[in-house]
């Protein structure tokens, strides 16, 4: 073995090792990595919303975590008539019956750990949605959509300051406008 092979195995080789160590163990976890997929907390076509079906414009104060839901029904995801045109309103895809012109009110809960962020909310639905995480409209308002509902026609980022360690409540106004109805949500965090 020669002075340089020597100096290779002694000194480089060990410096070497420690700094693919010392990397590999800075890196964390997949799901901490940037650009890593987002974990679904409630997918599309999920189980036991809260909901009530209002004349357009009634229940006021639904989207308040303190308001009293206990004359809600239970139902699943999507909500909406089953016969129709669209590839959603379908009996595969309606799961809880909705009737046109009317509005739609839904709560679920949501468990969310510490140091969750990037909370996105994803809508199908026809005719329009007003989505509310907390108590706060973080969809701008009302937002109309016209035609047959497709998955993530919307998709609303939630401000992480409103976001809380443990219970979130997620409340949801929809609209028919006639016609068709139909409703699903998809939530995602990171």
């Amino acid at each position: 073995m020669n002075d340089r092979s020597r100096f290779v195995s002694r000194v480089l080789l060990p410096v070497t090792i420690m700094f693919a160590l010392f990397t590999v163990g800075s890196l964390g976890t997949a799901a901490d990595a940037p650009g890593s997929a987002p974990t679904i907390v409630v997918p599309y076509e999920a189980s036991e919303y809260k909901y009530q079906v209002v004349p357009v414009g009634d229940g006021i104060g639904f989207e308040r975590p303190d308001f009293d839901d206990s004359a809600f029904a239970v139902g699943d995801a999507g909500f909406g008539s089953r016969e129709g045109y669209c590839e959603l309103n379908s009996p595969g895809d309606v799961r809880t019956e909705w009737p046109v012109s009317t509005d739609l009110l839904v709560r679920k809960t949501l468990e969310l750990p510490a140091g969750t962020t990037d909370v996105v909310v994803y809508v199908a639905v026809d005719n329009d949605v007003q989505v509310f995480v907390n108590g706060h409209d973080i969809s701008d308002g009302p937002q109309m959509h016209e035609g047959c509902p497709s998955l993530d026609s919307f998709s609303f980022a939630v401000p992480d300051n409103l976001l809380q360690v443990g219970t979130n409540l997620l409340a949801v106004r929809a609209r028919d406008r006639g016609g068709l109805a139909y409703l699903d949500l998809g939530v995602t965090r990171r």
